[in-house]
C-alpha cells in the first residue's frame, strides 16, 4: 500500500532486467541520505514476471497494475491490452492524487507507461532510466516529457540524456569490493580447469539449454567445468535427462541460484542471453562472454546490446538462429586455444564499466527533488 509520505515513485516492468536496477536506485537514495524515512520510495509494476518478489525481498512496497505489451497488428489481444492500459492509467492517477510524489522514475516496460503518462497529466517531474542500447517503446514516449534520461550507453537516442551506466545490485558491487573471485572458485571446487557459467535469465532459454546440455555430452577439448543455470521453465524436463560421464567435463545443472554474483564472478567465460542487466553484471565483474541475444526482442535491443560489447572486444555474439553444438564448441575452442585471448577480453570489459550508476542516478533524482516538489 502506498504511503502519503512517498516522495519517489519508481515504475518498471515485471522483468528482473527492469526491477533489479530499480531496486539498486532505491537503495542508493537511502545510502546517500537523500531519503531517510522507510516509505519514501514506492514501486509500481506488473503482476506478470518476478518483479514483485524482487521488490518485496528488498524491503520495499509495490503496487501491481494490469497490462501487457501491445502487438504491432490488429488483434483481439490488443483490445484487452488497451483496456488494461486504461485501467492502469486510472489506478496510477489515484496513486498520484493520494500520495503526491515529488518525482516518478520510469524504468521502462509496459507497466510503467500508465504511471508515466499519469505523471505528465499531474505535472509530476519524470526521470527515465534506460538500460539498453536501443530504448524501449515506453521510454521513447515518456522521455519526451522527462527532465532527464539516464542512459547506460553512449549515443542512446533519448532527449536530455546523461550517461550513467546501468545500476548494479549490491551483491555484485560487494563481490568486486571484497575481491571475492578466488574465494568463490575455491568454494565451488574449481581448480585449474576453465569455468564456464551459463544462464538465460530468470526463466531460462530453451535453445541455449539444449545446446549446453549437448555440449556437456560431446565436448572433446580442454578440461572445463560447466555451471548451467537452467531456469524454472525448463527444469522439470532437463533435470530428468540421463547424462553420461565425459572426459574433461565437469557439469553441474542448477535450477536457480540466489548467488549469481559468485557464479559469474568465479567464471572464466560466461554464455548467456544479452539482457541489459546480465551484460552489465558480466562486464562489471570483468568476465569475457559469448552472448546469444533473444530473437525478436523489442527493437532487437538484445542484439544491439551484444553488438556493443562485441565491438568493445569483450564478447562474442552468436545469433540464436546459428546456435548449435558445433558453432558454440568452435567459439569456445577458439577462446581456450590461447589464454591470452580471454585475458585481453577481460581487460577490455574495463572500458565499459560504470560501477556508480545507481549513485549517479540518485544524484540526478536529488537535483530534481531540490529543484521543486509536486504538491508538498
Amino acid at each position: 500500500m502506498i504511503s502519503d509520505t512517498c516522495r519517489v515513485l519508481i515504475a518498471g516492468g515485471g522483468t528482473a532486467g527492469h526491477v533489479i536496477p530499480a531496486v539498486a536506485i532505491a537503495k542508493a537514495l537511502y545510502s546517500k541520505g537523500i531519503l531517510k524515512n522507510e516509505c519514501e520510495v514506492h514501486f509500481v509494476g506488473s503482476k506478470r514476471g518476478t518483479g514483485e518478489r524482487i521488490v518485496t525481498e528488498a524491503g520495499f512496497t509495490m503496487t501491481v497494475l494490469p497490462g501487457r505489451g501491445i502487438q504491432r497488428k490488429i488483434t483481439f489481444r490488443n483490445v484487452i491490452s488497451i483496456l488494461s492500459l486504461l485501467i492502469a492509467f486510472f489506478r496510477s492517477s489515484y496513486l498520484l492524487i493520494k500520495a503526491k510524489p515529488e518525482i516518478i522514475v520510469v524504468m521502462g516496460g509496459y507497466a510503467s507507461l500508465a504511471c508515466g503518462l499519469a505523471g505528465k497529466l499531474f505535472n509530476v517531474p519524470l526521470l527515465v532510466a534506460e538500460q539498453n542500447v536501443v530504448p524501449g517503446a515506453t521510454n521513447k514516449i515518456i522521455a519526451r516529457f522527462a527532465k532527464v534520461s539516464a542512459v547506460s550507453f553512449e549515443n542512446v537516442n533519448l532527449p536530455n540524456s546523461v550517461v550513467t551506466g546501468n545500476p548494479l545490485r549490491s551483491e555484485i558491487l560487494q563481490f568486486i569490493e571484497t575481491d571475492s573471485r578466488h574465494v568463490a572458485r575455491r568454494e565451488l571446487g574449481v581448480t585449474d580447469q576453465t569455468m564456464i557459467t551459463v544462464f538465460g535469465g530468470s526463466l531460462g532459454a530453451h535453445r541455449l539449454n539444449e545446446t549446453i546440455f549437448e555440449l556437456s555430452q560431446y565436448w572433446s577439448g580442454k578440461a572445463i567445468s560447466i555451471y548451467h543455470v537452467v531456469g524454472s521453465r525448463d527444469w522439470l524436463e532437463f533435470s530428468s535427462f540421463n547424462r553420461k560421464s565425459v572426459e574433461n567435463v565437469e557439469y553441474e545443472m542448477i535450477q536457480y541460484s540466489d548467488d549469481m554474483a559468485k557464479l559469474i564472478g568465479a567464471a572464466d567465460l560466461i554464455i548467456s542471453r544479452a539482457g541489459a542487466t546480465s551484460v552489465s553484471e558480466i562486464t562489471a565483474l570483468g568476465i569475457p562472454s559469448i552472448l546469444v541475444p533473444l530473437p525478436n526482442s523489442p527493437g532487437d535491443h538484445q542484439e544491439e546490446n551484444a553488438r556493443f560489447f562485441e565491438k568493445n572486444g569483450s564478447a562474442i555474439l552468436i545469433p540464436d538462429s546459428e546456435l548449435n553444438y558445433v558453432s558454440l564448441s568452435n567459439r569456445i575452442n577458439f577462446l581456450l586455444d590461447d589464454d591470452l585471448i580471454l585475458r585481453e577480453m577481460a581487460e577490455k570489459t574495463k572500458n565499459a564499466v560504470r560501477l556508480t550508476a545507481a549513485e549517479d542516478i540518485a544524484d540526478l533524482i536529488f537535483g530534481i527533488l531540490e529543484g521543486g516538489s509536486y504538491g508538498k
